[in-house]
């Protein structure tokens, strides 16, 4: 009996793999993963020539990453008629650019905290030390809390200047919380500074 499982081991060993965690086959493609952040310079303009053969456009589709980095599609139904001598043009321009830089710069005065949004960025201006930091989902918010012993009302700031729509403060035992509503999905990076911190979002 012995013998017969040795010669059993001996078998099963001729078909074993030299190491399991690599694939049996070679050529088979193995997913790569990441943590870092891909660094694209914004879209502005993509011109589109057609053959002469062209006489309509029935639908566009488009190709987008998410903030996951998963990849959709979106297609918009068009059925339209169209000259193919002419290009056709897509664009995403910052129509309220201009208007945003001349625009005096916005401060939120919550006494003790003062907050100045400014494109993606939030500058908040406190005294007062930061405990923790998270962002929660549905809708997508930053929450920031920080320490003080004090007492107030709930305060809420209207932003609405992209990706920032409100800030909400309330007070709790020895410290207080700060909710900063975003208008959609967004990953965030927090820097601070004596007195200063600096919210990006991207």
């Amino acid at each position: 009996m012995r013998l017969l499982f040795l010669s059993f081991i001996f078998f099963y060993s001729l078909y074993g793999r030299d190491n399991p965690f690599f694939p049996s086959d070679p050529n088979e493609k193995q997913m790569a993963t990441t943590n870092k952040i891909e660094t694209l310079k914004p879209f502005t303009t993509q011109q589109i020539s057609l053959p002469n053969s062209a006489r309509a456009i029935k639908s566009i589709i488009i190709k987008y990453q998410n903030l996951d980095s998963t990849i959709s599609t979106e297609e918009l139904e068009v059925n339209n008629a169209i000259d193919w001598h002419r290009p056709l043009i897509l664009s995403q321009t910052a129509a309220d650019e201009k208007n945003y830089s001349k625009a005096k710069e916005t401060v939120l005065d919550g006494g003790f905290i003062k907050f100045i949004p400014s494109g993606n960025s939030l500058s908040i201006k406190t005294d007062d030390r930061l405990i923790r930091n998270f962002m929660l989902t549905v809708p997508y918010r930053i929450v920031m809390d920080f320490s003080r012993d004090t007492s107030f009302r709930p305060k809420d700031f209207i932003i609405d200047k992209n990706p920032y729509k409100k800030i909400r403060m309330g007070n709790h035992d020895k410290y207080y919380r700060v909710v900063i509503e975003l208008d959609g999905q967004y990953k965030y990076k927090l820097q601070a500074n004596e007195k200063d911190y600096q919210i990006v979002c991207y």
